[in-house]
């Protein structure tokens, strides 16, 4: 009788400990490591609970993190519809005017016509970014020409560079691997607009396309204005603007969809600094020998 006693007596205190343990738990309190060890069936509960404190711990500081995130991006959305939208409030406002020549209306008028572009752009690639980051878009990947793909990104380009009167050069054979043409096409075309809009009028762009056994890559260079010193990896950044940028138009936008497109296709990005201008280099994955 004096055993059943004592196992009695050992059983209620690993209960009340239990209990003290839950109570604790509940309101909050540290748990602290070393308290945990051991075999017993309050040791074992207490580093159960030290687990799914440490789960709910981090939990909560990523919703504090996503918290700040969203707010940043709404101040940062804010900032970049103001501008285009308060250009536009006031050509519209000299519009109204009576007294004005037709030549000043065509002028505003292209004016309020170009904030407009702007801001469709900009709502255009909000929708995009929102779009790739909550993994709404599929990818229909296929196994295709990837020199097609390029072609056609720049093809699209082709005019902002006929402009600046800047040639794209294309060394490249054919490569198949698995993309998704129309969102490849848009990350390249992103990079080819970023390499015209910062390079001198006249100069060029050269687009190389090779492979190995086990990446396809596409290299694109341009003898802009490049990047400063440790940069590589800033550019890629939403809203990011390089520091060399003076007076050429921009969002910040188009090296950060590039990289979330080039990341959903498995792929990764490499930038290295020329003298002068950038070479950004995208890596696929390559499948040997495949045809269509």
């Amino acid at each position: 009788m004096r055993f059943a006693g004592e196992q009695r007596s050992t059983y209620e205190k690993s209960l009340a400990d239990i209990s003290a343990l839950l109570e604790g738990f509940l309101s909050q309190q540290n748990i602290p490591p070393e308290d945990v060890a051991g075999d017993t069936l309050p040791a074992k509960i207490r580093h159960q609970l030290l687990r799914l404190q440490t789960m709910l711990r981090s939990s909560k500081e990523k919703a504090e993190q996503d918290k700040r995130e969203i707010r940043s991006l709404i101040s940062e959305i804010a900032h970049q519809l103001r501008m285009p939208l308060a250009n536009m409030e006031v050509y519209l406002g000299f519009l109204r005017e009576e007294a004005m020549e037709l030549g000043e209306r065509e002028q505003y008028l292209d004016a309020a016509e170009t904030s407009g572009r702007q801001l469709s752009f900009l709502i255009e690639s909000f929708i995009k970014m929102a779009r790739l980051e909550t993994n709404i878009i599929q990818l229909k990947k296929q196994s295709r020409d990837l020199k097609q793909t390029v072609l056609s990104a720049v093809l699209q380009t082709e005019k902002a560079a006929r402009e600046k009167s800047i040639e794209i050069r294309l060394d490249a054979g054919a490569v198949y691997t698995p993309h998704d043409k129309n969102w490849l096409g848009e990350a390249i075309g992103n990079f080819l607009d970023n390499s015209i809009k910062y390079s001198e009028p006249g100069s060029q762009i050269e687009i190389s396309l090779t492979q190995n056994d086990m990446f396809a890559r596409i290299s694109l260079r341009d003898f802009g204005i490049g990047i400063e010193p440790e940069e590589e990896h800033e550019i890629f950044r939403r809203f990011y603007r390089g520091k060399r940028v003076t007076d050429q138009k921009g969002f910040g936008l188009g090296l950060y969809l590039a990289r979330e497109i080039i990341a959903r296709h498995g792929g990764f990005l490499k930038v290295s600094r020329e003298n002068p201008g950038l070479c950004c280099s995208i890596f696929l994955a390559y499948i040997k020998n495949e045809v269509l």
